[in-house]
């Protein structure tokens, strides 16, 4: 492999020991794990891909005890020793490791640098399916950089989150499958639609999150907490809890945003269905209506005629309402990638 910043003390050679990143790991637990297979502490690793900071403090020794709770990143030439070290040309670790997406690139081309922060610029850090790990050989703790601070490994059926206590292999869903199953409704949703499926959901979780929060103690999400080892109350069992309903809540939205009728009739139709909705899962649909008009409002009006697809262009296109489209950001936690932000 030939450096494009070689530098004058930059790494000519691999590591003899490689390790496999996993996909949507994070950078710092990727290099925490290269490190440790070739007997190196984090220091001595970090010398060979550049020079930097431990944190914002400077507090080096702080990252080596906690590389699980921070996250690394480097500029141009940093990115390209580490690729060195991996033995993995820097295009694979980008798509591998998001941490090292373009947008997270540190400035400067000149001296590789790198920086390793208390807290990740962007996402969290979540604690990986120990199973999907060790099909790939991992055998120690390994962290995805995610958008949000929870995700689901259908696969293993677990529920894996940024908790930094046990049990290390995230919670199991086996007493709950109706969470595995809404996260397959989810997957699809976002097959067929893309972005606007993955934002339809976005909207269901955040209307079914202000349920939580006005109404915690419905039966069913209480019952989903307790057969997890959860408190219901916590805000950590609430994106588990409200899976299921932010699922079916989302296939109810993906079918008005189909129609082309949105005059006070079918708004009205389609407000007596997720009504109902509530009523089957014993919510309070009183107290929970107001998110519901929210979304109703904001989705009044059918997406732009240019916007509208035609033909055979139709399939697998869904435009949303043009109130639609004030979100914070399209890549961030879901209440960033709803309009009811």
């Amino acid at each position: 492999m030939v450096l494009q910043f070689p530098g004058l003390y930059g790494p000519r050679q691999p590591l003899p020991m490689r390790v496999l990143s996993l996909p949507g790991e994070s950078t710092g637990s990727f290099v925490n794990r290269l490190a440790h297979a070739n007997g190196l502490g984090l220091a001595d690793f970090l010398q060979r891909v550049g020079q930097g900071t431990g944190s914002s403090s400077g507090d080096a020794a702080r990252v080596a005890k906690y590389p699980q709770c921070t996250e690394m990143y480097v500029n141009g030439p940093g990115l390209e020793y580490l690729a060195v070290l991996a033995a993995e040309p820097a295009a694979l670790l980008q798509r591998a490791l998001p941490g090292l997406a373009p947008r997270h690139r540190l400035p400067g081309n000149g001296d590789a640098v790198w920086k390793w922060p208390w807290q990740p610029s962007e996402g969290h850090l979540v604690r990986c399916c120990t199973r999907c790990a060790e099909l790939r050989g991992v055998r120690e703790s390994a962290w995805w950089l995610a958008s949000d601070s929870w995700r689901v490994c259908a696969r293993h059926g677990r529920w894996c989150d940024d908790s930094r206590t046990e049990p290390l292999d995230g919670l199991s869903l086996k007493e709950v499958p109706e969470v595995v199953d809404a996260h397959r409704e989810r997957a699809r949703l976002q097959r067929q639609f893309g972005r606007s499926g993955e934002e339809l959901f976005a909207d269901a979780f955040q209307v079914a999150a202000d349920w939580w929060r006005t109404m915690p103690m419905v039966l069913r999400w209480v019952h989903r907490a307790w057969a997890c080892g959860l408190e219901n109350r916590s805000t950590r069992a609430m994106p588990l809890v409200i899976y299921p309903e932010a699922a079916q809540l989302a296939q109810l939205m993906v079918e008005f945003e189909q129609s082309d009728l949105r005059d006070t009739e079918a708004r009205s139709r389609w407000l007596g269905e997720a009504e109902a909705l509530m009523g089957a899962w014993e919510l309070d649909v009183q107290a929970g209506k107001g998110p519901l008009l929210d979304w109703l409002h904001r989705h009044r009006l059918p997406a732009a005629p240019e916007a509208q697809p035609t033909g055979r262009s139709k399939r697998g296109r869904l435009p949303l309402a043009a109130g639609h489209r004030r979100l914070v950001s399209t890549t961030g936690p879901l209440e960033q990638r709803s309009c009811l932000s």
